[in-house]
């Protein structure tokens, strides 16, 4: 792939580092490697099925773009309104906007990307409070002009937040692409898998997890969709496998996702041994669903 315009422009911009570092410090009370678990789990999403940040980031745009409107209407008891509402809630965008992004923060790319995005969003932010200072004082056509300007900022900073997560993978399954096997397939010699230790297994170009203990084999997928970390790597504790990454949990049994910051579970295989070679298909999710359902 050539290089980008974005590309371009992060390279260009070395002093994003140190701004990268500045805000990875204010997300690591609540979304680094120290952070309470449950914290951070309801930040990136974990409760939610998928990332957070992009469904609670509607709030600001939303009141800004509403702003801008109705005081294109002269609607001016309303414009101030939604403008206040809109800083109100861009706490809320920007605690899990760090909480997304501070596990990508080692690689380049999404390092800077991060920062100038963020930067571009606090810079936003302070021209809509100037916005709303001058309307309180009765300098409407300051106040304006302000919105406008604070809205193309964010404008240009919601083009760079599209890059993350489109471009870069921030907050997207990276397991969503894989296309597990429906159909039983030989993956490894029973003889060859050690006892209690994860391996890692090619199945019709999926990468799986199996892991023996005892006379019971699990199979799950392998891929980490938070970021795409080899769960195989990972600690096993008691029923779970821990991501080697960034510590995501999930069930040996089932796949089923415990604690992020991935938000997805991962797939759940079926197992047997015939004449000493172990297969597996993926697990129909659909019926074991209605087995759930029908069992409540």
């Amino acid at each position: 792939m050539g290089e980008t315009k974005i590309d371009r422009l992060i390279a260009d911009l070395p002093w994003l580092d140190w701004a990268a570092g500045v805000l990875k410090a204010v997300g690591e009370p609540i979304a680094g490697a120290s952070a309470p678990r449950g914290l951070k789990d309801a930040l990136v999403g974990t409760w939610f099925g998928h990332a957070l940040h992009p469904a609670v980031v509607i709030a600001p745009i939303g009141f800004w773009t509403s702003s801008v409107v109705l005081d294109l209407a002269g609607e001016e008891s309303a414009a101030d309104l939604t403008l206040g509402l809109g800083l109100v809630s861009a706490g809320a965008a920007a605690a899990t906007g760090i909480a997304q992004w501070q596990d990508a923060a080692n690689d380049l790319k999404p390092r800077r990307l991060g920062a100038l995005h963020a930067t571009l969003n606090t810079v936003a932010t302070g021209i809509f409070v100037g916005s709303l200072v001058a309307r309180r004082r009765g300098a409407r056509a300051e106040g304006r002009a302000l919105s406008l300007l604070g809205y193309a900022v964010a404008g240009a900073s919601a083009h760079l937040g599209g890059a993350l997560s489109y471009d870069l993978g921030l907050g997207v399954d990276h397991a969503a692409f894989e296309k597990p096997p429906t159909d039983w397939t030989d993956v490894a010699a029973f003889a060859d898998l050690p006892d209690g230790k994860p391996i890692k297994v090619n199945a019709d170009g999926v990468e799986v997890l199996l892991l023996l203990r005892g006379h019971k084999i699990s199979a799950i997928g392998n891929t980490c969709p938070h970021l795409g970390g080899p769960l195989h790597e990972g600690e096993v504790d008691g029923d779970c496998v821990h991501c080697p990454w960034h510590d995501s949990v999930f069930l040996l049994d089932d796949g089923s996702l415990v604690h992020g910051p991935a938000t997805t579970p991962v797939d759940s295989y079926q197992v047997r041994v015939v004449n000493g070679q172990v297969s597996i298909r993926v697990e129909d999710t659909a019926a074991r669903k209605d087995a759930a359902l029908q069992s409540a």
